[in-house]
């Protein structure tokens, strides 16, 4: 629908305006301390705003708003959303170093930037640890300006510990799921399950991507109530992981030039996605031989585009992709139940709540 695009237009405009505002007072900051500290508020600000759908920066003013549509202080619901984009932007860098990535949202990853950096100053023998060590200061670095966004809220004592114990509990279910995806990424196909697999979404994307951002909002109104936020759970869990299903599919199946992400990376990071776990459990002998092969065996860099695109073809002839989209349309289906059940939940939040839905869990990039 037209007005909700609207809508979120308007919200990414908003977070990108206050965001823009953050990165201009941390350049001065740090121009002020050293001359040499001009990279940090220069790639942080690069990394941040060079794209990104901002959806949980829109579903913290969803939550804002989901008791009293449209009250409340825009100037504060938009410090509250641009520390969900830094917060985001901190787990991804350390993200990229995890995975090994090259390529975020059409440009280099963090670590690749300063590895660069330091491979045309000559300033090292080691440009590698030099990128990565870096990168993990930027991501130190945008988390802190994240949590500095939260204390400018200026909510009474009591909302304001509700929030930041919130927060920080989130990021804890964040760091959960990340090092169980880390670890399945290591074991044997075989010792990892679909239950694994969607621990892991709950954690990383249901929780953190869907209720987090709902709940900050909602707690940032001073409208909240237990029953509200239970609601808003209810529908953001199987929204999370419906969406972070399709952006596997999007992962194995979707085009760089689109995506901004390297073809075939979850692949070649060894990443025990759905798709792949049932793809195991439902292919032939000669079939789960390969994919041991690629997922227990091979190094990552030995992984070709010729293995990638062969494991493309398991995942769809076993039924892997079908099974995949039939579990994102019944996800959808219980959220969208949920939803329409909230009492609490006024009717624009759940018109925005079931737009967005839909838009996520079906989207080709």
């Amino acid at each position: 629908m037209e007005e909700f695009s609207n809508l979120l237009n308007y919200s990414v405009k908003l977070v990108e305006s206050r965001l823009s505002e953050v990165f201009n007072e941390l350049e001065r900051e740090a121009g002020g301390v050293s001359p040499h500290l001009n990279n940090i508020p220069f790639i942080a600000r690069d990394y941040t705003l060079r794209g990104g759908k901002r959806i949980r920066a829109f579903l913290a003013l969803v939550g804002y708003w989901s008791r009293t549509w449209g009250s409340g202080d825009v100037e504060t619901i938009s410090k509250l959303m641009a520390a969900l984009e830094l917060l985001q932007s901190y787990l991804l860098v350390h993200d990229d170093i995890m995975d090994m990535d090259e390529l975020r949202r059409g440009g280099p990853t963090v670590h690749a930037w300063f590895r660069d950096e330091c491979l045309k100053a000559c300033t090292s023998s080691n440009c590698t640890h030099y990128g990565v060590s870096q990168a993990i200061t930027v991501g130190d670095y945008l988390e802190a300006t994240a949590v500095e966004n939260l204390a400018m809220l200026k909510l009474p004592s009591e909302a304001f510990v509700k929030l930041i114990t919130t927060y920080s509990k989130g990021l804890r279910m964040v760091a959960y799921g990340q090092y169980l995806d880390v670890l399945y990424s290591n074991l044997p196909l075989a010792r990892v399950g679909e239950n694994d697999i969607l621990l892991v979404h709950k954690l990383k994307t249901a929780s953190y991507t869907v209720e987090l951002p709902l709940h900050l909002g909602a707690i940032a109104s001073l409208k909240y109530t237990d029953r509200l936020l239970n609601e808003l759970s209810s529908y953001a869990m199987p929204a999370g992981i419906a969406f972070q299903l399709r952006d596997d599919i999007i992962g194995l199946f979707g085009d760089p030039r689109t995506t901004g992400k390297p073809s075939g990376s979850d692949v070649k990071g060894k990443k025990k996605t759905l798709l792949i776990i049932k793809a195991y459990e439902l292919s032939s002998s000669s079939d789960k031989k390969f994919l041991e092969e690629v997922y227990d065996e091979l190094p990552s860099e030995r992984i070709t585009e010729e293995h990638v695109e062969r494991v493309r073809e398991i995942v769809k002839s076993t039924g892997s992709l079908d099974y995949n989209l039939k579990l994102i349309d019944e996800l959808v289906s219980q959220a969208l139940r949920e939803v329409e059940k909230a009492v609490e939940v006024n009717r624009e939040a759940k018109e925005v709540l079931t737009w967005l839905l839909n838009k996520l869990a079906y989207r080709e990039k």
